[in-house]
């Protein structure tokens, strides 16, 4: 099964508001465009117009994927997948099916902690029993686990519906191309992840602002701010991103970590200049305890 980029995205945006937003589910054509043009939770970003929706309905109708239902009383159709009866999926296959339609290859890790609103995981290996499931699924593999990439230190798993897009779709014209790799953020996120604090700290601009959770007054500069990076990352344990919202020359990264016996989780808010570096970076902290952990061992390691 082959689905066209507009069927992806229009997919996997009934799977998720049938599974968020039961109220509000099935959609309409105008709710299905706002959907599939979110700006959260979605990557690439597109711009489906009202024909985008519709080709995307088209090919979902060719696959029997989609059918039209109306509400009593009214004449406008609204479409609601059918993943159900088609392809015979439970709620925690198509969660994870639709979050890989919307959001692209991503980590057992990522896929739980971005399913809440639509099915909740117990634990990583739920995750991962459930993509086994879909990889030898009796009509045929509907996911497959890509080959690590450099720098990553865990494999990401992709659907097997359609080619992945690669630029954002813009109904108005010629698609725009991307930003690189995903988002101005990408290159920050990932160099933490894989503990490549030298290059997260040349995505920073010179007179960056870096604005700590534990002390009021700003710190300024590009070297100060990498001593701070490079001295959180001694301290943080199991440090991974759970969330991304990505508004272009902003970004807020949602993480969460430990401290010894102290889980925290936290925000990294990213402003950005037009070169793409980093001008400001504003950490938050939760829990108070989180909070008092992190400032203690933060101290600690300064003074070192």
């Amino acid at each position: 099964m082959r689905l066209s980029t507009q069927g992806q995205r229009v997919l996997g945006c009934l799977v998720e508001k049938a599974l968020a937003t039961p109220d509000h589910y099935p959609l309409s054509l105008n709710a299905l465009r706002t959907a599939c043009n979110q700006t959260t939770g979605r990557d690439p970003v597109v711009d489906f117009d009202d024909d985008d929706v519709r080709a995307g309905l088209d090919d979902l109708k060719a696959h029997q994927l989609v059918k039209s239902e109306y509400a009593r009383g009214s004449r406008v159709p609204k479409a609601a997948h059918r993943l159900e009866e088609q392809l015979d999926l439970d709620v925690a296959e198509q969660t994870v099916l639709g979050l890989l339609l919307l959001r692209g290859p991503q980590t057992p890790g990522e896929l739980r902690s971005r399913a809440g609103r639509m099915h909740t995981f117990a634990s990583i290996e739920a995750v991962e029993q459930i993509l086994e499931r879909l990889a030898t699924h009796r009509f045929g593999a509907m996911v497959e686990q890509r080959p690590r990439e450099p720098g990553r230190r865990e494999t990401r798993w992709a659907h097997r519906l359609g080619d992945a897009p690669d630029a954002v779709v813009s109904g108005d014209g010629p698609p725009a191309a991307a930003a690189p790799d995903g988002g101005r953020y990408r290159a920050f996120h990932d160099a933490v992840l894989t503990g490549d604090l030298d290059a997260a700290v040349a995505q920073l601009a010179d007179d960056v602002v870096f604005r700590s959770p534990a002390v009021h007054r700003p710190y300024q500069g590009r070297d100060v701010t990498a001593r701070l990076l490079r001295t959180v990352a001694t301290v943080f344990e199991d440090f991974r991103y759970l969330d991304v919202l990505d508004a272009g020359d902003r970004a807020g990264l949602v993480f969460e970590a430990r401290i010894g016996d102290r889980q925290l989780q936290g925000w990294d808010y990213l402003r950005f200049d037009d070169r793409g570096r980093i001008v400001e970076l504003t950490v938050m902290v939760r829990p108070l305890s989180g909070l008092q952990a992190l400032a203690a061992a933060m101290e600690a390691a300064l003074r070192r």
